[in-house]
């Protein structure tokens, strides 16, 4: 939410699935924040954006993912990075036919493809936060050696922020 306030987003919308999610985003800073997971989101972010929005990062998957294109502006797009609700699925391809559009994300492949890029943009958001133009989000340490804790709270989405093993 920081970096597209810095890119000019005028208003952001942020959805999740718990009162305690939602909370954080708001405390993030977003303009409007949704439950996901309450019949007539969809209907929330529409009020919100009645031209449409213009790009959606889309980590759930599913059904969330169909209706996340629905909500789309014309030209407008979906990043995709995530399934946490654990159900991949096609897209429809008629879905795309107003001009809207879907992409992946993934940062190891982003290195793979450009690395040089990558370790610039990196650097940059250092940089960034080094200079406090950003700050951390909320994060949860663990030991390493509890890592298969870590694995079940992501699973079970009951994490705020990030997720930092230590040694």
């Amino acid at each position: 939410m920081q970096l597209a306030r810095r890119q000019g987003a005028a208003t952001i919308i942020g959805t999740a699935g718990s009162p305690a999610k939602l909370a954080f985003l708001k405390e993030l800073g977003v303009d409007v924040a949704v439950d996901h997971t309450q019949p007539g989101w969809a209907e929330q972010v529409r009020a919100a954006a009645p031209v449409g929005v213009d790009v959606a990062l889309e980590a759930v998957g599913g059904d969330t993912l169909h209706a996340t294109i629905g909500l789309l502006a014309p030209l407008g797009r979906v990043v995709v990075y995530g399934a946490s609700a654990g159900e991949l699925t096609s897209v429809p391809v008629r879905s795309l036919f107003a001009l809207k559009s879907v992409t992946g994300f993934s940062l190891l492949a982003w290195r793979a493809v450009r690395p040089e890029q990558a370790r610039a943009d990196i650097a940059e958001l250092t940089g960034l936060f080094d200079a406090g133009d950003l700050r951390a989000t909320a994060e949860t340490r663990l030991a390493l050696t509890e890592a298969a804790r870590a694995h079940q709270l992501l699973e079970d989405r009951a994490v705020l922020g990030r997720i930092v093993l230590t040694p």
